[in-house]
């Protein structure tokens, strides 16, 4: 059983791809929505006359993935601040709004909108001015076909958004997370424990991807850092950023002093990191990180 939620940022050819990259949703696509006229083009949108906010609706399964989740990917891939604009895109049609489809994501989005703001506090960006509403009695209306998965066609096509560069805070609760999580992943993410060498989902796999954490869903590591190193473990010889990930001394294995590797968002852990070992690798590094401490989204 799916569930469906639409949402503004913007131009949505960006973020129609943001959100179809999510693992546990089922079908996007973009339109309009929020207007006066009917079934309008998207040249009558485009001159803000009718009122209309370029919208992207979201089929997901709520099974495999949260309406907070997709809450959570809303307000960091644009700017929430920035009225009827997003970066050079200007107009009410470029609005920051979301139309929830059920009571329930109505009151979850708008605690949504208040967690965010806090974590704004005390940066540049003042006030969120998204737009929430209930969508019933709102018409979606589909946008032309060549604007449908636009960037799946046009891979290197336009995609502006003015991202604050600010997460949503995570905080994570115990009970929840261990419901939704096999035992492994759960003892691993939360406890420190360690999978069994060269059993993990994810130790030879060469796809093409974004490693998240399973907990959060924060990014930590891509495809292209991703090394063979035969320990039995995914390597990759460096994260996506260096804030992504916390290094804490670990001395379980005292005398023995290494590195372990957290997600910076949520504090799980994901597994430790090793210099100098002589892999042909940039930074002389392995980070050896557990399958199921993370989720890989293909691109």
């Amino acid at each position: 059983m799916t569930e469906r939620a639409f949402f503004a940022t913007g131009c949505f050819w960006g973020a129609e791809r943001r959100f179809w990259q999510l693992s546990g949703v089922v079908e996007t696509s973009v339109g309009y929505m929020g207007g006066t006229s009917v079934n309008p083009t998207y040249e009558q949108v485009c001159t803000g006359q009718t009122g209309h906010a370029e919208m992207v609706a979201v089929n997901f399964d709520p099974a495999r993935i949260s309406y907070q989740r997709l809450l959570e990917e809303f307000w960091t891939m644009h700017d929430p601040t920035s009225l009827n604009a997003q970066g050079g895109d200007i107009g009410t049609q470029y609005r920051s709004a979301i139309y929830a489809t059920t009571p329930e994501q109505f009151i979850t989005a708008k605690n949504s909108r208040e967690v965010y703001q806090g974590a704004l506090a005390g940066s540049e960006y003042s006030e969120i001015v998204t737009e929430i509403l209930i969508a019933d009695g709102i018409t979606y209306w589909p946008a032309e076909e060549y604007h449908q998965r636009y960037l799946e066609k046009n891979p290197h096509g336009y995609d502006c958004h003015s991202s604050t560069g600010i997460a949503y805070p995570q905080i994570i609760n115990e009970e929840h997370l261990r419901s939704t999580l096999d035992p492994l992943s759960f003892d691993v993410l939360r406890n420190g424990a360690t999978e069994r060498p060269f059993t993990g989902e994810y130790v030879d796999t060469e796809t093409v991807g974004i490693y998240k954490c399973k907990a959060c869903h924060a990014e930590l590591f891509r495809s292209e850092t991703k090394f063979h190193s035969g320990c039995g473990w995914p390597s990759f010889y460096a994260p996506t950023k260096d804030d992504a990930v916390l290094l804490i001394e670990d001395r379980s294995l005292a005398p023995r002093v290494r590195t372990e590797v957290r997600c910076a968002k949520c504090n799980s852990h994901l597994g430790h990191v090793f210099e100098g070992e002589g892999f042909d690798v940039p930074t002389d590094q392995r980070w050896c990180i557990n399958s199921v401490s993370m989720i890989l989204e293909a691109q």
